[in-house]
């Protein structure tokens, strides 16, 4: 296998390889001629020579960040330990056993032969250029620190410019270096630290271990190497200790944060966990293993199916780490046992919340349903129960067996299912029993519809064990048009309702045909509570400002009705009008409206002057002078600081004669506004703006 072929084997591109084999094929021919040199002419200290190599190994795994962002780029520090020459005589034979140690020390981190080849070729580089100018400063007599420094600034100019130079044009997070993610003041700092140490140990070898040495003879040379090396090596563990740390307070981390996650939103944690904790480029969660330069570990986040969490790049370039890939591996565990815990809660909620014959909701999830149901639905809208039992269901079991009766509970849920909206909840609360929560109503008569359409689904001939039979059921409806203090009232009202059909069976009524009944009590006793509100003059009313955008402040107010009773709790407005127009008690509540809507006018413009106007909505024919057309008068010409606006209906116009034209006119000459609310919520005839006198035009939001 060609070298070009190995380089692709392990995931270079193209550019890669034929940028990296010059350095490869340098980095043979320096180490070559090294080895030959040494064992033809060897060298006057071995000693020396191997405690370069060892040296270099030691310091390899430090490495020093010169990047703007946290991560990367980084370098090495391995330069240094050419400044102590382990081949005096032939300066440039050192570079090739420092190269020596650069390789051993690429292989054992990275583990990686074509890329320590590349690795050791690029530093050899740079390697000489360091020696070229250190020999060369020294027959200058220069300072010999301002060699070392300079030699070292040499060695990294080298290097940095022949990596930016592979990895120019590739995207920012793959690559290790570019000239916009390195940091001057870091960069000049390495230089600083790497030339200084290299000088100190020059120092330390020249001067201060011949002055404390009484044998002359004695060299001391290879301890100082070696020590160098070890002082940077603490470094390094510390380094890699704070990213281990690091590493496992991620990892504690997602073992929060994951098990809060299901489906999708599981899998999109896991990769940004992961991408967090090893500080990869790219994570995939694919069927295939981790190939070369890749760290992965198998993760089952469904049942039965068998994936890989893959780490194709750690960003910037920098080979991952042991410690990369041992987090990696625990993070996949975590997420699996995660998914795992959530399937078993999963199944363990299923089969605690559903029925096993029938696959419905159970009893314990109709009374959650029903309580969401009902405080979490919008002020306007409606919600009704649906009671319905199974006529005869005993005898059936008792002249065909239970199976028979099995087959028929399993046929009406499935019935029930299919007729109910799909806002709807289907349970089944008990052996013959069967509750519907019908949810999005607007009035008693769009549930009954709905209720008629279930209950005449249920009684579809049914083929049943080679019978032809049609079920039979007793139904109860219970409408509310307001939250419920306690939703089990519902439950009670539609049960009284079903045990009314059921009893007009026993007393002989037709028992050949489902029935359905609505539950009286419920809308009686709303009724009354209406009428004494009403009566008693308990109604609130809430102020809506209305903003004038031009000058940025409130110009008037809309008074809305509002009913909070002890037992029912809130009543819905429309609800509220609906049973006042019932009662015959709709200009009285319109009268104390208007009058709580001016009173309250008054009062606001003692705190804003500015505000004029207070509109109120009534009904077209409330306007006509048999009904409340002289009480508005009065009322606006009892408040003269104050408009008096009245909001009409577009709906309200289809109806509007002659003579009810009239009386808008005279409301307006006596100074009430007439305004039209909701313009577009229905046919929205312009001829309505024309024909009938109307100040201010409220265009509905469905229009626009």
């Amino acid at each position: 296998m060609g070298r070009g072929a190995v380089f692709r084997r392990i995931g270079a591109t193209k550019r890669d390889v034929a940028f990296a084999v010059p350095f490869t094929v340098f980095a043979v021919a320096v180490i070559a001629y090294g080895a030959a040199r040494l064992v033809a002419s060897p060298p006057e200290s071995w000693t020396l020579v191997f405690a370069v190599i060892a040296g270099v190994v030691i310091c390899g795994p430090f490495q020093m960040h010169i990047g703007r962002n946290p991560g990367f780029p980084v370098v090495g520090v391995a330069i240094m330990m050419l400044s102590i020459l382990p081949t005096a005589d032939t300066p440039f034979l050192s570079v090739s056993v420092w190269s020596t140690g650069v390789l051993v020390s690429r292989l054992l981190i990275r583990r990686n032969l074509p890329h320590a080849l590349f690795m050791t070729g690029l530093g050899a580089s740079g390697a000489f250029a360091y020696v070229a100018i250190q020999v060369w400063f020294a027959e200058l007599a220069i300072w010999p620190i301002a060699a070392f420094l300079a030699a070292t600034a040499a060695y990294y100019l080298v290097v940095l410019t022949g990596e930016c130079a592979r990895q120019w044009g590739r995207a920012g997070l793959d690559r290790g270096f570019s000239p916009a993610a390195i940091s001057l003041p870091r960069l000049g700092l390495v230089v600083l630290t790497v030339g200084a140490t290299g000088a100190l140990m020059h120092l330390f070898d020249t001067v201060v271990i011949p002055w404390l040495e009484r044998d002359p003879e004695m060299s001391r040379t290879p301890f100082v190497v070696l020590l160098a090396a070890l002082l940077f090596y603490v470094f390094a563990q510390r380094n890699r200790y704070a990213d281990v740390e690091s590493q496992l307070s991620a990892l504690v981390d997602a073992a929060v944060k994951l098990p809060r996650n299901t489906g999708e939103a599981l899998v999109d944690a896991l990769k940004e966990h992961a991408q967090s904790i090893v500080q990869a480029s790219d994570i995939e969660l694919r069927r295939t293993e981790p190939g070369p330069d890749e760290i992965g570990a198998e993760v089952r986040l469904s049942s039965g199916s068998r994936q890989y969490l893959v780490a194709l790049r750690k960003a910037g370039g920098i080979p991952f780490s042991r410690e990369d890939a041992a987090a990696l591996s625990t993070l996949a565990h975590i997420a699996t046992e995660a998914a795992r815990i959530q399937r078993e809660v999963d199944t363990l909620e299923r089969r605690a919340n559903s029925d096993p014959l029938t696959g419905l909701p159970n009893y314990g999830a109709f009374q959650k349903a029903l309580t969401e149901a009902n405080e979490n639905r919008p002020y306007h809208e409606g919600i009704a129960l649906l009671f319905i039992d199974v006529d005869d269901f005993k005898k059936l079991n008792d002249n065909h067996g239970h199976r028979a009766g099995d087959d028929m509970l399993r046929a009406i849920a499935e019935r029930l299912q299919r007729s109910a909206g799909g806002g709807d909840f289907i349970s089944r609360v008990g052996g013959d029993e069967f509750v519907v929560i019908l949810t999005g109503l607007v009035s008693l008569e769009q549930a009954k519809e709905t209720a008629d359409r279930i209950v005449e689904t249920i009684g579809e001939r049914l083929a049943l064990e080679g019978l032809d039979l049609r079920p039979i059921v007793s139904a109860g409806l219970a409408f509310s048009s307001h939250r419920e203090i306690d939703a089990r009232t519902l439950v009670e009202d539609a049960d009284r309702a079903m045990l009314r059909v059921k009893r007009s069976r026993r007393e002989g009524e037709s028992s050949e045909r489902s029935s359905l009944s609505i539950s009286s009590h419920r809308s009686t006793r709303t009724n009354d509570i209406v009428e004494r509100a009403i009566r008693n003059n308990r109604l609130m009313v809430a102020f809506q400002p209305i903003i004038n955008l031009e000058e940025n402040r409130i110009w008037a107010f809309e008074a809305l009705i509002r009913y909070v009773d002890p037992e029912l709790g809130p009543i819905s407005p429309p609800s509220l009008v609906a049973r006042a127009k019932s009662l015959g008690l709709m200009n009285e509540l319109t009268q104390q409206v208007i009058t709580k809507a001016l009173d309250a006018a008054e009062q606001f413009r003692k705190l804003d002057p500015g505000i004029a106007c207070m509109t109120v909505n009534i009904e077209l024919g409330q306007i006509s002078d048999a009904e409340l057309g002289p009480f508005i008068r009065d009322a606006a010409r009892a408040h003269p600081d104050i408009t008096l606006c009245i909001e009409l209906n577009e709906r309200s116009l289809r109806s509007a004669t002659d003579d009810l034209r009239r009386d808008a006119e005279q409301m307006q000459r006596a100074g009430v506004t007439i305004a039209l609310d909701d313009y577009g919520s229905e046919d929205s005839a312009v001829g309505a703006l024309v024909h009938f006198p109307m100040n201010i035009l409220k265009i509905d939001k469905s229009l626009i």
